[in-house]
């Protein structure tokens, strides 16, 4: 009896991204040479693939799993050696523009965005006025109900 392989490749890919989401995967913003920061994320095998190539840090990375006994195709391993690869991920996103991170992971299935910051000079009456709720009154007729308007 023959089996396809494809169905298994396919539950396997869907329970370790699953998984990614409660303890797998690796995810890190990172600084960028204009200043920027960008957040990247590989929760499975093929987006770690696409990462490592995009960044030509393949040789790096596979260097990396010989010496740690690890296997960055696993999303558990992804996530005990976060720190790792985020380390040899570093220098190469200090080198590069939001431009050329669009164009390093354009058709790729690389997730990433650029991080946008709150500024601390943020003034919240640029905002506009809260919104004030009316205080709570009784409503006739029922009980413990009470419900917006004036007292």
């Amino acid at each position: 009896m023959t089996s396809n392989p494809a169905p298994l490749r396919a539950a396997e890919n869907a329970a370790c991204a699953i998984a990614s989401l409660a303890s797998g995967g690796f995810a890190r913003d990172f600084p960028t040479a204009g200043g920027e920061r960008v957040m990247v994320a590989a929760l499975n095998r093929r987006q770690f693939t696409d990462l490592a190539k995009a960044t030509r840090l393949a040789g790096a990375f596979a260097f990396a799993e010989r010496l740690l006994r690890a296997d960055f195709s696993d999303c558990g391993d992804l996530y005990t050696h976060r720190d790792t690869i985020a380390a040899l991920l570093a220098a190469w996103f200090a080198r590069r523009t939001m431009a050329d991170l669009a164009a390093a992971f354009g058709g790729t299935s690389v997730p990433w965005a650029p991080l946008h910051e709150v500024r601390p000079d943020y003034d919240r009456k640029r905002a506009g006025p809260a919104r004030v709720r009316p205080p709570l009154r009784p409503c006739p007729g029922r009980r413990g109900v009470a419900r917006p308007g004036p007292r």
